[in-house]
């Protein structure tokens, strides 16, 4: 036969679809295989969509190579198994993108224990050469001959890794000083060039400095891995997420990059899951809640132990401590962690295309304290990228009801996090996303907990009823061990630490958290104090009727003192903030 005679023989198959049917043979038995592996679909379901993919996969195969005689039926045949093959590719790459994720950002048992994941083997340092953005510097060769300032107070094992670094490439003059305050009075004030920070304490530094990331810049960074020395190795109360209601503990902390960091923790939330009532109770805590420090046994030195210190500090000793001290003062049990950073925020954000919120009446903001190189949000609908979303959820300076309405915020932004995952088109960026929870998310469930659940998940298909509770208190200065210095705090309510309490007993119990009655809101003169032995605050009892004072600081960059030195405080007129409205929100099903 002549090749044109084989070009015109109507039952010739394509040798190039041919190819493709062999590698859809092949690619459907390896999703089988990684399906099996991974562990994440019920039983059920496994058997039926493996079943399917078999199936479809040798039909195919059959119906183009033995049984399609017809042109239509070859065409029809070879686009469909064009179509599994890419199907099955894609499937393949998810989950292999699943997988590695959560080996990443979570723990996995083996063997005799729990062995943790590589993120948390290590932790990487960073440490920063900062100048005034106004300057004309802007690389660490321009700091050639300058002055350069230090200070032992925050870390001086990474200052001291950092000069080594820069001293390779420059020569420069070193200011020493006794604290931070002083340091950074010193450069905003143009008396140095330039100083060292470790990027673990920025956020302590940006407490007394607000406007810090705004008019400062980084033109070196020094980064260095050591052995981690707060990790989490096992849970202290591991339960089936399956079958038995548990609290993860959210941890929001003040830092960029790398998640490894050990620093404050800017958001601190207790989230209550009952897998059998299908019930989650959110419960925010204020980030300065004056409480004793319980120190986690390998808490690094000079962990205030038993000390009164504010929550966000007890971050700096790892998230250990800070889960000892809340399950002390609150008296409940944390389960698991789930550590996030600035940077987690920006990039889930990012990478799901941005979320929406709605801003309600009188709460737009024409700016951000938090990060005024952006805009700020109107009332009604908002689309947020990760910049804004982030500089959203950290604003509080710019609300009259401060840290309250921020913990709103930051509620609102996780629940449009969570309604934009289970949109349809997250199909096609579920690799960013992927990405972006590997790289950003830090948790000490393992993996086998985490897929149960979404086998859970897939088998009940169930919606669920989130509640919120935000805690309150009142304002005030104290010392912080951490800082060695006065600092703003707020003090411990009984009344609102007993209601959360009380809350997420419920949870647990198979009850609705709104059933318990909030004893915050009934507050008298004699009972707006910290606890027993903490200074008596002044107050009209209930803390919706507080009014905020006029003289409540608000941040200007053409002041370079620190945050207690420019703030009046009017302890008679606070505004807490918290009204009957609130109750109803973060209320809803998904």
């Amino acid at each position: 036969m002549s090749k044109k005679e084989k070009n015109k023989n109507p039952n010739r198959k394509s040798p190039l679809i041919r190819v493709i049917s062999i590698i859809s043979i092949l690619l459907s038995i390896a999703l089988i295989i990684k399906v099996i592996k991974i562990d994440i679909l019920p039983l059920n379901f496994e058997i039926t969509i493996l079943g399917a993919v078999l199936l479809l996969t040798l039909i195919l195969f059959i119906f183009y190579n033995f049984t399609s005689h017809s042109k239509i039926a070859r065409v029809f045949g070879g686009f469909m198994i064009i179509v599994v093959t890419l199907s099955y590719g894609l499937g393949y790459f998810y989950l292999y993108k699943t997988a590695g994720m959560l080996s990443t950002i979570s723990t996995s048992s083996s063997g005799s224990g729990t062995k943790l994941g590589s993120l948390s083997d290590e932790m990487t340092n960073n440490v920063s050469v900062i100048v005034m953005k106004s300057s004309n510097y802007n690389s660490l060769k321009d700091l050639s001959g300058k002055k350069i300032g230090t200070t032992s107070e925050l870390d001086a094992k990474s200052t001291e890794k950092c000069l080594t670094d820069i001293k390779k490439s420059i020569d420069f003059d070193q200011e020493d000083y006794p604290n931070y305050n002083q340091e950074m009075t010193d450069l905003y004030d143009g008396r140095i060039d330039g100083v060292i920070l470790d990027e673990s304490s920025r956020g302590i530094v940006y407490e007394q400095f607000l406007n810090i990331s705004q008019v400062t810049k980084v033109v070196h960074t020094t980064s260095y891995k050591a052995p981690r020395e707060h990790a989490i190795v096992d849970s202290k109360h591991p339960v089936d997420v399956t079958k038995d209601p548990f609290t993860i503990y959210f941890s929001g902390n003040d830092s960029f990059g790398d998640i490894q960091e050990t620093s404050r923790t800017d958001s601190n939330m207790l989230v209550t899951v009952n897998p059998k009532t299908h019930r989650i109770l959110m419960t925010s805590i204020p980030r300065d809640y004056y409480v004793p420090v319980a120190c986690a046994e390998d808490a690094a030195d000079g962990c205030p132990d038993g000390q009164k210190d504010k929550l966000t500090h007890t971050g700096l000793y790892g998230v250990q401590t800070t889960i000892n001290t809340i399950e002390d003062f609150m008296d409940v049990d944390i389960n698991y962690y789930v550590r996030v950073n600035f940077s987690s925020l920006t990039n889930i954000v990012d990478a799901i295309g941005g979320v929406d919120v709605t801003v309600g009446k009188g709460l737009a903001v024409d700016q951000f304290y938090t990060d005024d190189t952006i805009g700020g949000v109107v009332e009604g609908e908002n689309h947020l990228d990760g910049q804004k979303a982030l500089a959203y959820a950290r604003e509080r300076y710019a609300y009259e009801d401060g840290d309250l309405q921020r913990v709103k915020n930051q509620q609102q932004v996780l629940k449009a996090i969570i309604k934009k995952v289970k949109s349809p088109s997250m199909l096609l960026k579920y690799a960013s996303l992927i990405d972006a929870i590997g790289s950003a998310i830090e948790t000490n469930m393992p993996s086998s907990s985490i897929t149960n659940f979404v086998k859970f998940q897939l088998a009940s298909n169930s919606s669920w009823k989130f509640e919120s509770y935000p805690m309150v208190g009142d304002t005030g200065m104290e010392f912080s061990p951490s800082l060695g210095d006065i600092a703003s705090v707020t003090y411990q309510d009984r009344g609102s630490i007993e209601t959360a309490h009380d809350k997420i007993e419920a949870i647990l119990n198979g009850e609705n958290a709104s059933s318990v009655k909030d004893k915050a809101k009934q507050l008298d003169d004699s009972d707006v104090t910290g606890d027993d032995d903490s200074q008596a605050q002044t107050g009209t009892g209930s803390y919706q009727d507080y009014t905020q004072s006029a003289e409540t600081y608000v941040p200007d960059d053409s002041q370079d003192s620190s945050y207690e030195d420019q703030t009046t405080y009017d302890d008679s007129s606070y505004n807490q903030g918290y009204d009957d409205s609130y109750s109803d929100y973060g209320y809803g099903e998904y």
